[in-house]
């Protein structure tokens, strides 16, 4: 009789501790330790090399001036390429092809009016990549004289671009630079540009230009509108 006169009293002290502990929270389920959540991170831009193009790589732009709709299409196309040269075709809206060249960072070195770049225009640099700066000199020389042109250029971004022939990931590069007259420097015209270089595209796919002359300010803008690169 006295054993389970004892048995009942531990069992009710037993629910008793139970039920305190309950109110204590003692018997809810152990906390599970939760794995960190990390920030989501942004992609990295790439490194990217000089294009490598080859013939039959055909691409269409539009040329504008800023007050002009629509733009004049001009249609390059890759001719020949040697390991210091690519010579490509070009056709300003519709008329007779001429002569284009660039060296092998992809940057011009001859247009299609015969105005030659010494060394060349100096617009790209390879490897690209966000945070890039480059500074860059050149001679242009053309049919009613000469121009000593220097500036500096920087990839500020790296993103996603649309332009009439879609939507592609380009570096964003921005450059400041000066015209003037090589001898007696005269004449002096300081200039903008803003442009995107696809490397899926091997090509620029839209630029903003501004020259300030005369404290005037005229821009032109150049978008891709079409393009076949070759198997």
């Amino acid at each position: 009789m006295r054993t389970l006169v004892v048995a009942a009293y531990l069992s009710m002290f037993v629910k008793r501790s139970c039920y305190a502990a309950m109110l204590l929270g003692c018997l809810t389920s152990p906390v599970m330790a939760q794995e960190p959540v990390s920030a989501p991170t942004t992609p990295s831009a790439p490194t990217t090399a000089a294009p490598i193009y080859k013939v039959g790589d055909t691409w269409t732009l539009l040329w504008e001036r800023a007050d002009s709709k629509p733009g004049t299409p001009f249609v390059l196309t890759v001719v020949a390429v040697t390991e210091k040269q690519t010579t490509l075709s070009s056709s300003w809206n519709g008329a007779p092809s001429k002569e284009v060249d660039y060296d092998n960072q992809a940057n011009m070195t001859r247009d299609g009016n015969g105005t030659t770049y010494e060394p060349s225009n100096g617009y790209l640099s390879f490897p690209m990549t966000v945070g890039k700066i480059w500074d860059f000199h050149h001679i242009r020389r053309f049919t009613s004289g000469t121009l000593d042109v220097s500036g500096h250029a920087e990839v500020v971004a790296f993103g996603r671009v649309q332009v009439p022939a879609g939507s592609f990931d380009a570096y964003k590069i921005e450059s400041r630079g000066t015209n003037a007259k090589q001898l007696d420097r005269l004449y002096s015209a300081p200039f903008s540009a803003t442009y995107w270089y696809a490397p899926s595209v091997k090509k620029i796919i839209k630029e903003v230009y501004t020259l300030y002359l005369n404290d005037q300010a005229e821009t032109h803008n150049i978008e891709l509108a079409a393009f076949k690169l070759a198997p």
